[in-house]
């Protein structure tokens, strides 16, 4: 059996892989000059390795260990806090009030009610509302009014004092370490299909097989030319998942800080510390945005200053800013819900993977791991 993935991000490379461990020929393509997808990482001019894009590997992400371990690669605490982030600029709050806060609201949460209305009903007000609110539009990437009360229980914008990993050498290595026979800067223009095969044209050259997994983003999708047309079902499924906006800033430090975590309430970003995977301090001030990203590098850099006074910068070294305009990862939204069903479900010998079909576990690299694994098992039972 010949299987084409497209798209070499954590679901196209964990598909490939399922499918070449399941004695299928496997051809990836890819229309970036590099594996990964929106898992990028990279080496400051200081020596330190940072995610300019997906970042955390968090409690239950037991796909991203089992993998790594059969990869010969290693995983290390961060030491940041993600779940317990130090609030900052809104009205005063203690971790105590808002985690009194979290335990009203929880029992209470709506798939129906959006967020804000839920912390109303629920008399949530003051420090409390503003700090969970700034918290969940910077960990989804997306305005909390048109989020579900029950986001507060996903697994990327949970609460708690969980610790946080990384793979040493950065996350991109997992991609590195799957990736074989990945046709690079070959973004992928048409997919023919028939009832007996696949036929994807990219790069200008056609190429068959016998199924294609697409691992490509849902706004990404309506680049490709499908032949015949994909159903109508499936365009609006995909049409209606909404990404969030983020980005990511990166100081240089002239002196390491142990690990921390503060949340600015109203700049909508949190900046973070962490250690490196020998256990030392990293040189590094880390900030990411959510839902409202700066524009403006400098000012953002500025804020960061204001927000962490005690930290030592280095006063020589250029910021490195990284964006995802409307496309960071899926957001699970009320007035156009993900439906999950849909997005999953195959159409003949074509089969979808990504975050965005992940369900629960939707903007996650654990999500897409597993929804390539999926994936691949879907193909297989075709052969």
């Amino acid at each position: 059996m010949r299987a084409l993935v497209v798209g070499a991000g954590f679901a196209g490379l964990a598909a490939a892989r399922t499918l070449r461990q399941g004695g299928a020929e496997v051809i990836v393509f890819e229309a970036r000059d590099r594996v990964g997808g929106r898992v990028h990482s990279a080496t400051l001019p200081n020596g330190a390795v940072v995610e300019l894009g997906a970042e955390f590997i968090l409690p239950r992400h037991q796909t991203i260990w089992s993998l790594a371990e059969e990869l010969g690669l290693t995983l290390y605490e961060k030491g940041t806090l993600y779940g317990n982030r130090e609030p900052r600029g809104g009205p005063r709050v203690t971790r105590e009030e808002i985690e009194r806060a979290l335990d009203l609201v929880g029992p209470e949460a709506r798939q129906d009610e959006p967020l804000p209305a839920l912390l109303e009903r629920a008399g949530v007000g003051g420090g409390a509302r503003e700090a969970i609110l700034a918290r969940i539009e910077i960990s989804t990437a997306y305005t909390a009014a048109d989020q579900p009360g029950t986001v507060v229980a996903d697994p990327a914008a949970r609460f708690g004092d969980f610790p946080s990993h990384g793979i040493a050498g950065g996350n991109q290595r997992l991609a590195e370490a799957m990736a074989d026979d990945v046709r690079l800067s070959t973004p992928v223009e048409r997919i023919a299909t028939s009832a007996d095969g696949v036929v994807v044209r990219a790069g200008g050259a056609e190429v068959s097989g016998d199924a294609c997994v697409v691992a490509v983003p849902a706004f990404a999708v309506d680049r490709i030319v499908f032949d015949p047309p994909l159903p109508g079902w499936k365009s609006r499924a995909f049409s209606a998942v909404r990404y969030g906006d983020a980005a990511k800033l990166f100081l240089m430090l002239a002196e390491p800080s142990p690990p921390s975590a503060t949340l600015s309430v109203p700049g909508r970003f949190w900046t973070y510390t962490q250690l490196a995977p020998n256990g030392t301090p990293l040189p590094v001030a880390c900030s990411f945005a959510g839902s409202t990203p700066p524009d403006d590098p400098g000012a953002w850099a500025a804020a960061v200053r204001a927000l962490r006074p005690d930290l030592a910068y280095d006063a020589a070294a250029e910021p490195v800013h990284s964006t995802w305009a409307g496309g960071a990862y899926s957001a699970r939204s009320l007035s156009s819900p993900l439906d999950d069903s849909a997005l999953r479900a195959p159409v003949g010998r074509l089969v979808f993977a990504g975050e965005h079909t992940a369900g629960e576990d939707h903007a996650l690299m654990e999500g897409a791991l597993r929804s390539g694994i999926r994936a691949a098992g879907e193909v297989l039972e075709l052969s």
